[in-house]
């Protein structure tokens, strides 16, 4: 099993920024402590981070927010990426679309995702959707995804594990 943990748009805008919340501030901690356990055991680590232009359809859903080269679409400073982690800005909720992602986890040799990150109910769902169209295993750990609101989050986790098979657990379950 090869897996790679994904980091699901841990940027300013949505952790401590206009579409924050403190669900998104309770995981870091535990997204630190993961990151931390893949890095002692060599796996793959790729962020997923919006990055819209002014022309980008979600605007018109959220208004401006993780603008390019804003401060804003920045990951947070506690989950910083290091040197070979791998970083890629997306447009659409899923980082399946229109990004290099597809040919990095081909390249990695992946078969296992491990997703994190916010929002469970929209990016870590839609992401985790076409990682299962794409034939990987999926697992999310509860305890590293948040929604802003707690009833769309259990309705996505339920809906994930029902309809993609993925594998809910927790942090410490993980790698």
């Amino acid at each position: 099993m090869k897996k790679v943990l994904i980091i699901v748009d841990m940027i300013n805008d949505f952790v401590t920024g206009k579409l924050g919340s403190p669900r998104a501030r309770e995981i870091v901690p535990n997204i630190a402590a993961l990151i931390k356990k893949a890095r002692e055991q060599r796996i793959p680590i790729v962020y997923l981070r919006d990055a819209h232009t002014s022309t980008d359809n979600e605007l018109s859903i959220w208004g401006e927010h993780a603008m390019k080269g804003t401060q804003g679409s920045e990951i947070i400073p506690q989950l910083k990426p290091e040197k070979n982690d791998t970083v890629i800005e997306k447009k659409w909720y899923s980082g399946f679309v229109d990004t290099e992602l597809p040919a990095v986890l081909k390249k990695l040799g992946a078969d296992t995702l491990v997703f994190t990150g916010v929002s469970t109910d929209i990016c870590v769902q839609n992401n985790v959707a076409h990682a299962y169209f794409s034939g990987y295993k999926t697992i999310v750990p509860r305890d590293c995804t948040a929604s802003i609101d707690e009833e769309s989050y259990e309705q996505s986790i339920k809906y994930m594990k029902n309809i993609f098979g993925t594998e809910i657990t927790n942090s410490d379950k993980v790698l």
